[in-house]
């Protein structure tokens, strides 16, 4: 049995992800993040609008963010954390919506309780296995526990984990189990830790 698919592309359509929709990220990887500009950029291509982003933080590399801002891909945003290049930009108007701050441990809370809910969460994993067990503490990308994305995975109706080291099944030692991800999708890269 395996969960892997061929492509982020292919991942998104299967989640059922559609305009208005919300969609989730974690910030493990800080300002090395490669995988939710990856991922609009892909629900970009695919036609995807008026999304919802609960990303627990938008440092500078997600830049990008102001395109699918302008563009009408992304039309509002929830978090713990906005830097300068985006949070300038958000100053400046270009949002219809204020952007919704939340406590780090609101963010996680809210999801919960289901004042916030995700169709599809995005689980940035620097380790699975073909079944969508992950963990963070090993490969190229390693950041340590994926902790602060548990709620996102247990309670996305939808979850896509998103490595770039797949290791045969089963992975020993998992930070999240596969009877909460939906589908696996192998890239080249998911983070720079020079970032």
């Amino acid at each position: 049995m395996s969960k892997l698919v061929k492509s982020l592309k292919e991942a998104i359509q299967l989640s059922g992800l559609k305009d208005g929709m919300t969609v989730s990220f974690h910030h493990h990887l800080r300002n090395g993040d490669m995988v939710a500009v990856m991922v609009l950029d892909a629900v970009a291509e695919l036609g995807i609008k008026d999304l919802n982003v609960n990303i627990s933080s938008v440092f500078d590399t997600h830049a990008p963010f102001i395109e699918y801002i302008r563009d009408g891909v992304v039309t509002g945003i929830e978090t713990n954390y906005m830097g300068g290049v985006v949070g300038r930009a958000v100053s400046e108007g270009i949002m219809n919506k204020p952007v919704i701050f939340r406590t780090h441990g609101g963010r996680p809370s809210d999801i919960i309780s289901g004042k916030s809910p995700i169709d599809v969460a995005f689980i940035a994993a620097p380790t699975a296995d073909p079944m969508g067990n992950c963990s963070g503490k090993y490969g190229k990308s390693a950041c340590g526990s994926l902790g602060y994305a548990f709620a996102d995975a247990m309670f996305a109706k939808k979850v896509v984990v998103i490595t770039d080291n797949l290791v045969e099944y089963p992975l020993a030692g998992f930070s999240i189990p596969e009877v909460y991800v939906d589908c696996v999708v192998k890239v080249d890269q998911i983070g720079d830790p020079a970032g």
